[in-house]
């Protein structure tokens, strides 16, 4: 006589037997251990939903995904879940083995207490009662407010920015953009190359802008933890724009200042300069506004210094002034070759 034998259906699966919940960054750390004798096998394991209700609103909701445990950022996905041995902490049902879940949720709101349950589902679907509640609250995951009274005054190296904190209360320091527009696709980029200083206020900074007679703008936004590259897009920038008077020389066109009270100027054409070509002798120039020509500080020849720079150690008292230099390297007939063109601005971080 042959007989069949069939598992007995139940109507629900085993829900876990322990969940912790604990704040991390950007959000909160869910860990559970469940132990179900019908799935001691472990092909497949059980899967999970974690169940969120807030506290303060009893709003319930389900997870919809976790962060991955890993450095660099990736989509969400289900809980991970591994199976272990079982301990001296499991329930009497629990046969050897325990299954270990975990999750890492971001997606709850800023500074908010929620109570945690984590549903079993089994391999045949059934759902288990939530398991027991685990609360924890939410770090502030809150960008801070844009900064206030955000002003530009015009300097002659560029611009100096002032703004005032804005009201949270964990503000641990800015980052400062300076936007450039491309002028073929209108399309504009943020870089961070303004200048602090040991005498200047958190709440102002120093952006170095060749004055062209354009507009440019500039962004400030409040930071609270630390980032090595911060972007615009993730904060609440505040921005302002200002047309700044036109101050360059005839013909010139380089956008970059460089930072220093002592400027210095390469004399020595080739690797770090322009070409040499038949170039025998140097004149190093900077340019008088007052009298609309260069002047000439100093020359020599090619390759006969004893250093490959002139530093210029007249204008260190002009803080924040800018100079435009140039060295303009010729034949012997005195016909230019090459010029090699540098402005600067007067500062430095010590100051």
């Amino acid at each position: 006589m042959d007989i069949t034998l069939s598992m007995a259906d139940r109507t629900e699966s085993i829900p876990p037997f322990r969940t912790t919940a604990n704040r991390t960054d950007g959000g909160v750390y869910v860990s559970w251990l469940g132990a179900d004798p019908w799935a001691g096998d472990e092909q497949p394991l059980p899967t999970y939903r974690i169940v969120r209700t807030d506290t303060a609103t009893g709003e319930t909701s389900t997870v919809a995904g976790c962060k991955p445990f890993t450095s660099d950022d990736q989509p969400l996905t289900g809980p991970e879940v591994s199976w272990g041995w079982a301990d001296g902490t499991v329930p009497p049902y629990a046969g050897p083995k325990m299954v270990d879940g975990r999750c890492r949720d971001v997606q709850g709101k800023s500074k908010t207490t929620y109570e945690y349950r984590v549903v079993t589902v089994d391999r045949y679907g059934h759902a288990s009662q939530p398991g027991p509640a685990a609360t924890a609250t939410t770090p502030d995951t809150e960008r801070p407010a844009p900064v206030l009274d955000l002003t530009a005054e015009r300097i002659p190296l560029g611009v100096r920015l002032t703004w005032k904190p804005p009201a949270d209360d964990d503000v641990q320091g800015y980052a400062v953009w300076q936007g450039t527009t491309d002028p073929a696709t209108g399309e504009t980029s943020w870089t961070r190359n303004c200048w602090t200083g040991s005498s200047l206020a958190k709440t102002e900074i120093l952006c170095p802008t060749v004055p062209d007679g354009r507009e440019h703008r500039y962004r400030v936004a409040a930071l609270d933890a630390y980032d090595p590259d911060p972007r615009p897009e993730g904060l609440h920038p505040a921005e302002i724009a200002v047309t700044l008077p036109d101050t360059r020389p005839p013909g010139w066109t380089s956008t970059h200042i460089g930072e220093s009270d002592y400027p210095a100027v390469y004399v020595e054409c080739g690797k770090y300069s322009v070409p040499c070509g038949t170039a025998t002798q140097y004149r190093v120039e900077r340019w008088d506004p007052s009298a609309g020509a260069y002047t000439t500080l100093t020359t020599g020849a090619v390759g006969n210094s004893t250093t490959d720079r002139y530093t210029d150690s007249s204008v260190h008292q002009d803080l924040w002034g800018l100079y435009y230099y140039r060295v303009v390297f010729t034949d012997p007939s005195g016909v230019e070759v090459s010029v090699w063109e540098q402005a600067y601005g007067i500062w430095a971080y010590w100051l």
